[in-house]
């Protein structure tokens, strides 16, 4: 029975180890992962009578999804039951986090591994990027898709969103493998996080590649253990960055004009949410002379008019995936709103689908957790590495939750299984 339990236990955490690569082969083999390894957890923990621990922010969490779910039966007519459904699987986001939270406390996990597997897979994918971007083919002979460096990813740009969300992973295990630092290892350490960050610049996401470098520089100034490889690492790439922003037509139209388009985001935003909250019972009636000489960018539109369209289901929300169909109505009425399938951020995401009250249960659960885990860092079951460790998963936490961003979907499988995953592991510190 042991000898059956420890192979279980083994099958367990190469499905975890391979969920970092899962994301490389497209949804249908994240999702499969995922149910592998919910299945496999589940049956572990039946075998040898492990009790999850269902404490208040676990509930919390949990009342979250339920009020996802509520809203979606509540609109069924207009988000379909296909959606409907949809909602229930999301489940599955919730059992990664509780399973893993419970692995964790029940030390099953070498949770190291996963962090080496992220690292590898960072390095490849940004050597592979700097193949595309040199040569014009990456490994696999892809050529830039429409002028975009996408790498393994063919006609899909996300080759920096992934480096930038398992970036904090890759700097744990370099951190666990190569400190305390020697020559040597400083010399990997620095070529690594090179090559890393690079791939992020020369790949198509600029949003990705700013919170990359937001959090490196954060990270300099709190964590004095990374500062002096860091710093290097920036001051090397920094040259190398404005050599090819002044002569790579595609690198300069890129960056060019990003920082005046947020600029315009955060000066226009607040004076149209005025301007339409004033008018509200006239907002269907010609805009405003002084407004339409300031256009609105995309994002502009978009989070305008799920704010808009959260007002309409303000306690409940209007259901999962719900935004892609409510916008279609505002479109047709004024042309300052747009449409797509999701606010592209994370608070108006929520506050569209699940409304006030889901945004209330999911706010006490991130409380909750990042109380628990500050207190961690106080605490003295960690030692000195392992805080540091966990200092960077709360750092990343804090970056993926700030408010004033551009976002994908917390819903989607590849983006949400990622969010939630780093969610869990912010658990790191429990396991002591």
């Amino acid at each position: 029975m042991f000898s059956k339990n420890n192979h279980l236990l083994s099958v367990l955490e190469i499905s975890l180890y391979f969920l970092p690569a899962s994301f490389l082969l497209g949804t249908l083999i994240v999702n499969l992962n995922l149910i592998i390894f919910i299945f496999l957890a589940t049956t572990y923990l039946i075998l040898n009578k492990i009790k999850i621990i269902l404490n208040i922010s676990n509930l919390t969490l949990f009342t979250f999804f339920l009020v996802l779910i509520l809203s979606s039966y509540k609109n069924i007519n207009q988000i379909g039951i296909e959606n409907f459904l949809k909602s229930i699987f999301l489940l599955k986001f919730y059992l990664l986090y509780i399973l893993i939270e419970t692995l964790l406390f029940q030390r099953k996990l070498n949770i190291k591994y996963f962090f080496n597997v992220c690292l590898v897979l960072s390095v490849l994918l940004s050597l592979d990027l700097v193949l595309q971007f040199f040569y014009g083919k990456n490994i696999l002979g892809y050529e830039p898709w429409e002028g975009r460096i996408t790498g393994i990813f063919r006609d899909e740009a996300i080759a920096g969103s992934y480096i930038q969300k398992v970036f904090v992973f890759s700097l744990i295990s370099l951190f666990s493998i190569f400190y305390p630092s020697h020559k040597y290892k400083t010399l990997i350490v620095i070529a690594a996080l090179s090559l890393i960050v690079f791939g992020s610049y020369i790949a198509s996401n600029r949003i990705s590649f700013l919170i990359l470098i937001s959090f490196m520089l954060i990270v300099t100034l709190l964590i004095k253990e990374l500062r002096k490889n860091l710093i290097l690492v920036i001051l090397i790439l920094l040259p190398i960055f404005y050599h090819f922003y002044q002569n790579d037509l595609q690198t300069n139209q890129k960056y060019k004009g990003f920082f005046s388009m947020t600029k315009s985001i955060m000066i226009n935003l607040e004076n149209k949410l005025r301007h339409y909250e004033q008018n509200n019972q006239n907002f269907l009636k010609k805009e405003n002379t002084s407004l339409k000489k300031n256009r609105m960018t995309t994002h502009e539109k978009l989070f305008l008019t799920s704010f808009q369209s959260f007002k309409e289901n303000i306690f409940l929300g209007s259901g999962h995936k719900s935004f892609r169909f409510k916008c279609q109505i505002f479109v047709k009425k004024k042309d300052s709103f747009a449409c797509s399938t999701h606010p592209h951020n994370y608070h108006l995401e929520i506050l569209h689908d699940t409304g006030i009250i889901g945004l209330i249960f999911l706010s006490l659960f991130v409380f909750s957790l990042l109380y628990k885990a500050t207190k961690k860092l106080t605490s003295k079951e960690l030692n000195y590495n392992e805080k540091i460790i966990l200092a960077l998963l709360i750092i990343n936490f804090l970056f993926i939750i700030f408010p004033l961003k551009s976002t994908g979907s917390l819903f989607t499988t590849w983006n949400g299984a990622l969010l939630w995953l780093s969610v869990s592991l912010i658990n790191y510190g429990n396991q002591k």
